[in-house]
């Protein structure tokens, strides 16, 4: 991947945002260029946590950029069904806008090369196949998760969920022997404080579980010593994990609030 341009784009998440910097930082060791995308909202909160002379590290690896999710600076981020329609609605459109930006601004030199993304920013994968990038999905969760997200309609025609994601059934889901059961109504989608949100979430899982397809390669932050079980059932998926920072990397973006480290006075 060396001289190569790589664009990274988690979902906007402090338990996603962290693990695609650190990521980022162990691909710029290769010789990358990095363009780390974030909503302005994200952006703000890094930049502001990040610490003093950590600035001029960062800069010299990776390129903080921004684009909007489509809601206002005062709305609620944790209103996911709201957050998700406005991620649709605006993200794609802006993510391309700054794609050929980057790329007419670099006169064929050092164009983006490729687009990292999240599951959950799956729909990036539509933006790469569009512009003829290639693509690649990082999930920094468990591998069982990806393996229960590609047999969704497994799950339907087994009874166990409606085509909205509704438990249909209270029998326990065993994807393999080596895989924990889980009940319909503790997926994820299911764990929603209302019926209009769990379809809005199941709806968004649904899309991005198609625009997985679409990628060149799938990543997942786990070990396959840890989840053998989950990586027979997804045999494209490739392990890069653990995902972890370095001396070097720590509290150099990718966090939401300072680092505190008060508590170490005492020791």
């Amino acid at each position: 991947m060396s001289n190569k341009h790589v664009l990274a784009l988690p979902y906007p998440a402090q338990g996603h945002v962290n693990p695609f910097m650190n990521f980022s930082h162990e691909i710029a060791k290769h010789g990358s260029k990095i363009t780390f995308v974030s909503t302005e909202f994200c952006h703000m909160q890094m930049m502001s946590a990040m610490a003093p002379g950590k600035d001029s590290l960062l800069g010299s690896k990776i390129n903080l950029v921004s684009i909007s999710d489509g809601l206002c600076p005062e709305d609620d981020r944790n209103d996911f069904r709201k957050l998700f329609v406005s991620v649709f609605a605006t993200m794609p459109t802006r993510l391309e806008e700054l794609i050929r930006g980057i790329n007419n601004a670099t006169n064929g030199e050092g164009k983006i090369s490729c687009i990292i993304a999240d599951l959950n920013m799956g729909w990036a994968m539509e933006v790469a196949n569009k512009m003829g990038i290639r693509g690649a999905i990082l999930w920094p969760a468990s591998a069982a998760c990806i393996a229960l997200i590609t047999r969704i309609p497994n799950l339907i025609d087994d009874g166990f969920i409606d085509s909205n994601g509704t438990p249909m059934q209270r029998r326990a889901i065993q994807l393999h022997s080596g895989i924990p059961a889980v009940y319909p109504q503790n997926l994820p989608w299911n764990c929603s404080p209302d019926q209009a949100t769990q379809k809005c979430i199941f709806n968004y899982v649904l899309r991005y579980a198609e625009d997985l397809k679409l990628a060149d390669w799938w990543l997942c932050n786990t070990a396959y010593e840890l989840e053998p079980a989950a990586f027979s059932l997804v045999p494209k998926l490739l392990p890069v994990g653990p995902i972890m920072a370095s001396d070097q990397t720590r509290n150099v973006g990718g966090q939401f609030l300072p680092e505190d480290t008060s508590c170490l006075n005492s020791l």
